[in-house]
């Protein structure tokens, strides 16, 4: 596989930037409510510098020129903003995707840098629940395939740079690509790094056939095709995600907790290397998030009673809780554990080993279907059996 703009200088930005507020604590509001109506879309890339410029002064500093024809190892691109938008949908004006990277020593690529195009928005959330996010989508990106070498002079030599570093030049290949791979996260919006949440039921499909995939790097990865006419050229996306419990774990500064949303439209150049300087529109349209099921609070243990070879373990009922998962070790992080399952709050485990200190904690949980949903555990009671 070919190196394009091997040379590109590494600035491996972790760019998360989040425009927007959210509002003060709110009420809990009702199962199927789409708490992303009313919240703006924010675009932002490299050379539209929502940022105030932060990369792509980063990027001049050290030596590169937007579109920098004359030199191609030290050139960037991404250029794209959000031209029309409601709370449910925008039309991204993409005038390039870039080729930013983090590149290796060996001028490979090391790791993608697609955030130099993104688009994201803020919304209220509530810790402990599920929503499930939708969306559809289409492109017109295209690109022609560019072949990256050495540029050199009309007697065959290199031409080099000031620092005596060989200039690069893209030579077209004649052949187009119209396909780009998108990745889209829910994350904590105040987190500097942007911590990505877990999604789960991830499904995205265009004419009944999937378009989903993932890498280690990045999962998921949409795959728009600007070809495909099927459902007029839309893929259709959904996605689970649960806002972690316990505040202490999620956002613990703030009484109203908040969820980012973020599309990553930059270049994958690690994992889909011809998708590079493409140009066109993103459509996005009937973007929700909206409210699910609430999971059980967290349990409190009021009581640890030790008896002979046994435990009485008294605790007090969780809300939304039906039944409790009673998790019981001889090792404080429950290495080979055992459980026990109890409707009340109150159970007596029995056969245990006299002398010797067990760990014990206790979480609530109810069935959704066929799939426990489960509340935080308790924190831990330690207690020395008689």
């Amino acid at each position: 596989m070919r190196k394009l703009f091997k040379n590109l200088t590494a600035i491996g930005l972790s760019v998360t930037m989040v425009v927007g507020t959210a509002s003060m604590a709110s009420a809990a509001v009702a199962k199927g409510t789409d708490v992303s109506n009313g919240k703006a879309w924010t675009s932002y890339s490299i050379h539209t510098r929502e940022d105030n410029g932060s990369w792509e002064d980063k990027l001049i500093g050290a030596g590169q020129k937007y579109q920098n024809k004359e030199n191609t190892y030290k050139s960037y691109g991404e250029d794209a903003k959000i031209t029309t938008q409601t709370s449910s949908s925008f039309t991204m004006n993409v005038v390039s995707t870039g080729w930013s990277a983090n590149w290796t020593p060996m001028g490979t690529v090391g790791q993608s840098n697609p955030w130099g195009v993104t688009a994201d928005k803020v919304v209220n959330v509530e810790r402990g629940r599920y929503y499930t996010i939708s969306f559809k989508i289409k492109s017109t990106l295209k690109n022609e395939i560019m072949k990256s070498q050495d540029k050199k002079d009309a007697n065959g030599n290199v031409v080099k740079d000031s620092e005596g570093k060989a200039m690069g030049e893209n030579v077209g290949t004649g052949k187009y690509n119209y396909v780009k791979h998108i990745h889209f996260k829910a994350f904590d919006n105040t987190d500097k790094d942007g911590a990505a949440l877990n999604l789960s039921n991830v499904k995205a499909t265009i004419g009944g056939k999937s378009v989903l995939s993932s890498t280690k790097d990045f999962s998921p990865f949409v795959a728009l095709d600007s070809q495909n006419t099927a459902d007029d050229g839309y893929v259709t996306v959904s996605a689970d995600v649960k806002i972690p419990s316990l505040r202490s774990e999620y956002q613990k500064k703030k009484a109203q907790p908040t969820l980012g949303i973020k599309f990553a439209f930059g270049a994958f150049l690690k994992e889909y290397i011809d998708e590079s300087d493409m140009s066109g529109t993103i459509d996005v349209k009937d973007f929700k998030i909206t409210a699910g099921i609430q999971s059980p609070s967290q349990v409190k243990i009021s009581k640890v009673k030790a008896k002979k070879k046994a435990m009485v373990v008294k605790y007090k009922k969780a809300s939304k809780a039906k039944k409790y998962e009673v998790q019981y070790s001889l090792k404080k992080n429950f290495k080979k554990s055992k459980v026990k399952t109890t409707k009340k709050a109150k159970i007596t485990i029995k056969k245990l080993k006299s002398g010797k200190k067990y760990y014990v904690r206790v979480r609530g949980f109810f069935m959704n279907g066929k799939t426990k949903v489960y509340g935080p555990y308790s924190a831990k009671k330690v207690v020395k059996i008689k």
